[in-house]
């Protein structure tokens, strides 16, 4: 006796088949399509499982396909019952059945029937495997052909679409799911099939989908969910399409996994942001940068004029060192606006690194913690260099390790390290990256760490989570986010909350060498001997505290307001260096004031005085044969060492 289940939409035939099997003493059940015998197979362990290849809900070939993945069921004899046997046969052996039966009248199907389950019962499978029985009782068909050709078709193409497709019986079951639909909820299609739909979703979205399956029923339109559904890290978009069937009602839901454009979409939104943003930092920057100058330069032409014992140089040094420091801050927002004067040059992390740590800035943070946070660092003394701007990246990393110390107010340790490393795939955060050879330097701290919230906020400018006053200006990681995307590099963050955080930025690799440093010059060095200089600046107050500073140092020195002026000038008169600002408004800029005098003055020597550059049109004027730049605020050492060293070259 065998336990003998026969799974088939055709209720006259599972009647007579299981009639004719139990008349010979075998336990027969039956199901009329296959999720109902998935149902049973939970239970019960049959020797023969007859199948029907087409019917509702779940297809003969999709049953084989899970009954062979279910360990219980390894042992079972399937046999496909199928009337497009002749027409679709190349195609059924690779269904995972046993053996097949071709529908036809039910006294030739009988004797195939019974042929089975005999040779079964002696212990002959082997005999029946990858045979069809019954094909010399019918007849091929056009018809039939074509069916089936639409049919593979339309499983082709739902197996092959991007969106992930399932269908729900009555009882919100899913019946079928495309791969696509797998895919999203990472697991296979079999292991999807009869899941309760909220199931799937978990408990916190089942009111959403519950009230969204009620409209579609309701109204018997397409519905769309409102917004995407959080889910195990995803969000997920989805519809639900009513059809119209005589007797189940289903559902067709059709899903899309947007969290990589939802993730894109974000990136652009705080891109964005931080373009606006820097456009008015830029706008403020440029006006403070104008105001400031006679606050750092002016101090360096009164302190020559004081006696060393004089009272007033104290306070005078405080007042140009209170305009450094804001100076500082207006370059943090070039930074951020990403039109900082940047001299980018092959630098060493490593360096930087000692650097800082031996700086009056890193002893007044320790002193601030009064010896509550310990330092480590893990350098890779085979370090690779890389290509930009030491200044950019030494308030990188003074940024960052400042962070570290106010997020262990009680104490704590950071630890810096740097090392090489080759990426070939994306870092987290970032769809995809540039392959190749990039230096790590990442800043680890066990503070309090960073809520998922506020890793999101924290690159924008202005956002800080410091007590107001104490420190900070909620421009320290923006400045970081700058230095590093003009790095063309990348940034990692990694925190839990209460346990700490670790910043890595990634900074592709050069592998020229590092320039030595330039040695100290004193002021003799870089005195002028009567040489003639032109200012051109459109400022008032630029004109004249540049005047200033260079008759000071040994020059004759005249002004004008504009770049037509200049020309004019020139044309008049033979001069050995013009210093040239390079955004004037209103008139022509530096770039298109230096093509006109050169056209005068073929190889006039000019260097560019800039808080901030247009690229491009900085390139244009160096391209034509204009020199370095001089970066505002003017100081005596940066406009002396500039003029110096264009008049020798």
């Amino acid at each position: 006796m065998k336990n003998i289940l026969i799974v088939d939409n055709h209720a006259v035939l599972l009647k007579y088949a299981s009639a004719l099997l139990e008349k010979k003493g075998h336990r027969v059940r039956t199901a009329a399509d296959g999720l109902e015998a998935l149902d049973l197979l939970q239970t019960v362990s049959p020797d023969i499982i007859f199948i029907d290849l087409i019917m509702p809900n779940l297809s003969g070939e999709k049953l084989c396909e899970i009954i062979r993945s279910r360990p219980h069921l390894q042992g079972a004899f399937l046999v496909i019952l199928s009337a497009a046997a002749i027409e679709d046969a190349p195609r059924i052996a690779g269904y995972g059945a046993d053996t097949c039966i071709a529908k036809g009248p039910f006294n030739k199907m009988r004797r195939h029937i019974l042929h089975v389950v005999e040779q079964v019962e002696r212990g002959c499978e082997h005999e029946l495997l990858g045979r069809i029985f019954g094909m010399d009782d019918m007849p091929g068909r056009n018809i039939t052909r074509e069916l089936l050709a639409a049919k593979r078709h339309r499983e082709t193409t739902l197996a092959n679409i991007s969106e992930g497709l399932m269908e729900l019986d009555r009882d919100s079951r899913v019946v079928y799911a495309n791969p696509a639909a797998a895919a999203v909820f990472g697991r296979s299609e079999a292991e999807l099939l009869l899941q309760d739909f909220f199931a799937v979703f978990g408990a916190e979205n089942t009111p959403a989908l519950e009230q969204l399956k009620k409209k579609a029923v309701d109204t018997g339109r397409v519905v769309n969910i409102d917004s995407p559904l959080a889910w195990e890290g995803k969000r997920i978009e989805l519809k639900m399409i009513p059809v119209d069937a005589a007797h189940h009602h289903p559902i067709l839901v059709v899903i899309s996994d947007v969290t990589r454009q939802k993730m894109l979409e974000a990136q652009l939104q705080r891109a964005q942001k931080m373009e606006a943003l820097g456009t008015l930092a830029g706008g403020v920057a440029h006006d403070l940068n104008n105001i400031l100058s006679g606050i750092v330069g002016y101090p360096d032409l009164i302190l020559m004029q004081l006696p060393d014992d004089s009272p007033l140089r104290k306070p005078i040094k405080a007042i140009q060192e209170s305009g450094k420091k804001a100076a500082a801050i207006v370059q943090d927002l070039l930074t951020l606006a990403r039109r900082g004067v940047a001299t980018r040059e092959v630098v060493n992390l490593n360096r930087l690194v000692d650097q800082y740590l031996k700086s009056p800035e890193f002893q007044a943070l320790c002193a601030y913690h009064h010896g509550r946070v310990a330092l480590d660092t893990d350098l890779d003394r085979r370090l690779l260099n890389v290509n930009g701007s030491a200044v950019q990246l030494t308030k990188a990393v003074m940024n960052l390790v400042s962070n570290a110390a106010e997020a262990m107010a009680d104490g704590g340790r950071i630890r810096i390290a740097t090392r090489n490393c080759y990426i070939d795939k994306p870092v987290n955060g970032y769809d995809s990256v540039r392959e190749g050879e990039y230096v790590v330097l990442s800043v680890a701290d066990t503070g309090i760490g960073i809520s998922k919230q506020d890793i999101d906020k924290i690159f924008e400018p202005f956002y800080t989570k410091k007590v107001m006053g104490r420190s900070g200006t909620g421009l320290g990681m923006a400045v970081v986010w700058g230095a590093v995307k003009d790095q063309k590099g990348y940034i990692d963050i990694e925190s839990a909350v209460g346990e700490g955080t670790t910043v890595r930025l990634y900074l592709p690799v050069s592998r020229a060498k590092t320039t030595s440093e330039e040695a100290r010059v004193r002021m003799q060095d870089y005195m002028g001997n009567g040489e003639s200089i032109l200012v051109v600046d459109d400022v008032k107050e630029q004109r004249e505290i540049a005047s200033t500073m260079l008759a000071t140092l040994g020059y004759n020195v005249d002004t004008v307001p504009s770049g037509e002026a200049a020309v004019a000038y020139a044309r008049r008169n033979a001069v050995d260096l013009v210093v040239l600002d390079m955004i004037m408004d209103p008139g022509i800029n530096g770039r298109e004031t230096y093509e006109k005098i050169i056209a005068v003055r073929p190889g006039q020597k000019a260097v560019i005085a800039s808080g901030f550059s247009e690229t491009e049109e900085v390139k244009a004027a160096q391209q034509m044969g204009a020199g370095c730049y001089i970066k505002k605020p003017y100081t005596l050492d940066n406009i002396g060492m500039a003029i110096n060293r264009e008049l020798r070259r």
